[in-house]
């Protein structure tokens, strides 16, 4: 029987998520998933919460206890999620000297000094040029970044929504070119496409990227995708991924990406 696979989930080994790695193995046996690919935090943006707090022995401690404790039918990859990596490369190769992970993802948080996740860079100019702007900066990222993973594309929605403004814009629309480009270096590269479903238990109510994002990855030929809820704390674990799953099936994907060593394996879709 084919199962889902989640393959974004913080843990207590990221500083702004509350549930160890051995419970979510234990729930994720429980909810049925095929396996779950675990991703700690890596920042070093220095006005991010998160900076400086990776702990590169600790997590390894955790996975171990993970692997120990749960069920031999379920999955568990090792991931790291790494802010801006364009922009930090000598801070972040310093803190994964010598590590092996399953998989890389690389996301973007800030542009500049602008925290897209938060309200106050949209109320000040025009917010679309911001949006741009943060295209842009995940192009460069996954022309020059040695990542398997792009992480949440389209998250800006969120910043906007808290500053109460329309998010139902279409960037294929808007920035056709851009977003042609962004897809094409995922797929020259192959990094995989985040469908990242935490949008759906917010008021923007849309997964990162929309749809219209993905019938454009699609019809350009891309199949490289992973599912992930973004899982940082109750009552949202594992949030989404069946709503994605269909989402991905719509646009006629069948399969879903998951990795060991950093090796792409296709999953089929339930």
């Amino acid at each position: 029987m084919n199962r889902l696979f989640d393959m974004h989930v913080h843990t207590t080994s990221s500083p702004d998520a509350g549930i160890p790695e051995e419970e979510l193995a234990f729930r994720a046996s429980s909810n049925g998933l095929g396996g779950v690919g675990f991703v700690a935090h890596v920042d070093f943006h220095p006005m991010d919460y998160c900076v400086g707090a990776f702990r590169a022995d600790s997590y390894d401690a955790a996975f171990e206890r993970a692997l120990a404790e749960s069920d031999a039918g379920l999955r568990l990859m090792k991931g790291i999620e790494i802010g801006e990596p364009h922009r930090f490369g000598d801070q972040i190769a310093r803190a994964v000297a010598g590590r092996s992970y399953d998989f890389v993802v690389g996301a973007i948080h800030w542009v500049g000094n602008q925290q897209i996740l938060d309200p106050d860079p949209f109320q000040h100019g025009d917010p679309l040029e911001l949006v741009e702007e943060y295209y842009r900066e995940l192009l460069t990222m996954t022309r020059t970044c040695d990542i398997d993973v792009l992480a949440h594309a389209g998250i800006c929605r969120r910043g906007m929504c808290r500053a109460g403004m329309d998010v139902s814009f279409d960037e294929t629309a808007l920035w056709p070119g851009l977003m042609t480009e962004l897809i094409d270096s995922l797929i020259q590269r192959k990094i995989a496409l985040e469908v990242n479903t935490s949008g759906l238990r917010r008021p923007e109510a849309v997964t990162y990227p929309t749809q219209k994002v993905l019938s454009l990855f699609s019809t350009l030929g891309g199949r490289m995708v992973t599912l992930g809820s973004d899982t940082h704390s109750d009552p949202w674990v594992f949030y989404g991924l069946s709503e994605g799953s269909r989402l991905l099936r719509a646009e006629g994907i069948d399969s879903a990406t998951v990795f060991e060593g950093r090796k792409p394996v296709a999953v089929p879709l339930p």
